[in-house]
């Protein structure tokens, strides 16, 4: 958390390099805050640094902004929560650890709190597509919490079955639910739940991202 005077020098210099793509001076900052003394700049530049809003480099215009602040300018940090098995339930859903992807506002279109994603590992989805981009093995899936499956059953849905969880499309018969693979390899068949099985669906895959 940065002072009101402290936020006002973070935002000089982020103008600044907005402006003229490079950062500014000492003296530069100084005519700019209209700060009389160079020690009062730095000791600010050394808060700002120790915090992490900016590092200090080597040269005459030594001032650079963090690209984990820049980023977060334009994207939204969102949690990948799980690896998830394409073919069959494979990792528990409370076993993975926490990373981040820095996906863009204009992707994010509602309360981020409702986003996470998930890696996926197996290929039982590799002919499921959004905006032509293929669930493959390794894929990054954006999910969307807000969903409730039974409004689009043509639609991929990530879903915690017996404790497992799985990316599958879902259909629903009876007592019976199918969890059905889009696949371009003949080895992946439905699975069969009954209503013994503990299974929760309620996250929709909205959106993909491949970066092999």
């Amino acid at each position: 958390m940065l002072t009101p005077k402290q936020q006002i020098v973070f935002d000089t210099i982020k103008e600044y390099i907005a402006k003229h793509w490079e950062s500014p001076t000492l003296e530069e900052l100084q005519k700019i805050l209209w700060i009389q003394n160079k020690r009062s700049i730095v000791q600010f530049l050394e808060y700002l640094d120790e915090k992490g809003y900016i590092r200090r480099t080597w040269g005459y215009r030594w001032i650079k902004l963090w690209d984990r602040l820049i980023a977060s300018q334009m994207a939204i940090p969102i949690p990948i929560l799980w690896v998830v098995n394409a073919w069959k339930p494979l990792m528990y859903a409370d076993e993975t650890e926490n990373w981040f992807l820095h996906i863009s506002k204009t992707i994010i279109k509602w309360d981020e709190k409702k986003y996470f994603c998930v890696k996926v590992d197996g290929t039982s989805m590799n002919k499921f597509t959004i905006n032509w981009k293929p669930l493959n093995n390794w894929s990054f899936a954006l999910v969307n919490s807000w969903y409730d499956w039974t409004s689009d059953k043509n639609w991929a849905y990530v879903c915690i079955v017996n404790g497992f969880a799985t990316v599958k499309k879902i259909k629903k018969e009876w007592n019976e639910t199918y969890l059905i693979p889009e696949s371009s390899d003949p080895i992946h068949s439905p699975i069969i739940l009954t209503s013994e099985d503990v299974v929760e669906i309620n996250w929709k895959v909205v959106d993909i991202f491949n970066f092999e």
